[in-house]
């Protein structure tokens, strides 16, 4: 062979050499980038720029809390690994905070992915597969940092101190945060970050914790958490926003009370039952006796959709089937043949009725003495009162439920006059004073 040929042959087997070579550098370069094994960045915000040091842990670092790497604070609550190169296996992991490793179990349980080592139970890790990337991740919880703001209309402007509590706080009165007064009725709080867990919980004002479960039993949705006897709590489930609610009620302050006045002369009781109180006579409220052979119901918040009621007479259900066979419309809950049940709406207002009948309740007045002749009426009324005090100059103050004085006048004709047209529906407290003598008279406004 010539040397020609012998040239030839090398210049060619260098080129194949140098092809091999490159295609191995290249296949281990994929190799390497599918591997990922370049850097790994885990991006952890910790919901606060007040951290001292975070750092993490995991098997690489035999769960040592002092042994895994410690992060880069970058100023805005947020702090930086940088793990050169990248793990060549994937990675279970957690991240310290001051000396406190975030526990992710409740957010598993509550549907959370960001720790898929886990047994729901003991423990819940996180866990980085190789090739996946870079990492952002929030400590301690699978959510992003955000604030739960709670908003309460205590439907006054006279509390004092409002506060929420529940588990969180194990049920004390004064362990949970204090709202801040916004100045018209309304209360704040704000939980910064909003909490990781669903959260169940009830308001305290003035000391006072709300109590739901009679608006549960009218049909209330507030208070999910009940058996319709004993508790009634508030429920706020990860990831469903702020929230505005009425302290111990179901529907808004400006929601009506119902009003129901029935005719029932020589009762000794009176009652209402329906499907809220699963028909049994002894869960519905009872009426007041008014004295005058009417009885009130005063329901307190309306609930917050239809209410179907029968009324109960010295523990005797009122049969209104033969009144609507009558032609009667007080019970449009029938069959005309087993069954004629009363309903309430919202848009009803006032309900003035008959037991066992669909007649209305007329009443024309109800007098009340005071060592003489004291006349108020009529009551219930739905537009102006009368009093008539026969030889006395008296003074006169109107409170509604809360105390509050709405109406004050003074008469030395022995006569006076009140227009309640303009407030709305419900029980309030007249108060009747005269020669240092005072007596307060129930006063229904329809």
């Amino acid at each position: 062979m010539d040397k020609k040929n012998l040239l030839t042959k090398g210049v060619i087997m260098s080129i194949i050499v140098f092809s091999l070579i490159t295609l191995n550098l290249n296949a281990q370069n994929n190799q390497a980038k599918e591997n990922n094994l370049i850097d790994l960045v885990i991006n952890v915000d910790v919901c606060t720029t007040t951290a001292d040091t975070v750092r993490i842990t995991g098997p690489f670092w035999n769960w040592n809390p002092n042994g895994g790497p410690l992060g880069t604070n970058n100023g805005n609550g947020s702090w930086s690994f940088t793990l050169s190169p990248a793990p060549s296996a994937d990675m279970e992991y957690l991240v310290i905070v001051d000396g406190v490793q975030e526990n992710l179990i409740a957010d598993m349980q509550n549907g959370g992915t960001c720790a898929p080592v886990t047994d729901y139970a003991n423990y819940a890790n996180r866990k980085w597969v190789v090739g996946s990337g870079d990492i952002n991740i929030i400590y301690d919880r699978c959510v992003p940092c955000s604030n739960l703001v709670i908003n309460v209309d205590v439907c006054t402007t006279t509390a004092d101190t409002v506060r929420i509590t529940g588990p969180f706080w194990g049920w004390n009165p004064n362990g949970g945060p204090l709202g801040t007064n916004n100045g018209n009725g309304t209360w704040s709080f704000t939980l910064s970050p909003a909490p990781t867990a669903d959260m169940e919980y009830l308001v305290i004002v003035d000391g006072v914790q709300e109590n739901l479960i009679s608006d549960m039993q009218n049909g209330g949705t507030c208070a999910p958490v009940t058996d319709y006897f004993s508790y009634a709590n508030r429920k706020w489930v990860v990831g469903s926003g702020d929230v505005f609610i009425s302290y111990d009620r179901c529907v808004p302050c400006s929601y009506p009370n119902i009003v129901i006045t029935t005719c029932a002369p020589g009762a000794t009781s009176v009652k209402l039952t329906g499907p809220n109180w699963q028909w049994n006579p002894n869960f519905g409220p009872s009426a007041v006796n008014n004295g005058n052979g009417t009885w009130t119901f005063s329901i307190s918040p309306a609930p917050n959709d239809t209410l179907e009621y029968k009324l109960i007479k010295d523990g005797i259900f009122e049969d209104l089937i033969p009144a609507m066979l009558s032609g009667g419309t007080c019970a449009p809950v029938t069959d005309y043949a087993n069954y004629a049940n009363r309903r309430w709406l919202i848009a009803d207002g006032a309900i003035s009725n008959t037991f066992g009948s669909c007649a209305t309740c007329s009443v024309t007045g109800i007098n009340e003495n005071i060592n003489g002749s004291l006349q108020i009426f009529p009551n219930p009324t739905n537009s102006n009162v009368k009093i008539r005090y026969s030889n006395k100059s008296f003074k006169t103050k109107l409170l509604n439920i809360l105390g509050e004085v709405i109406i004050e006048s003074s008469s030395d004709n022995f006569e006076d006059e009140l227009n309640l047209s303009n407030f709305a529906s419900g029980i309030y407290n007249l108060t009747i004073t005269s020669n240092n003598e005072t007596k307060s008279i129930k006063l229904i406004k329809e």
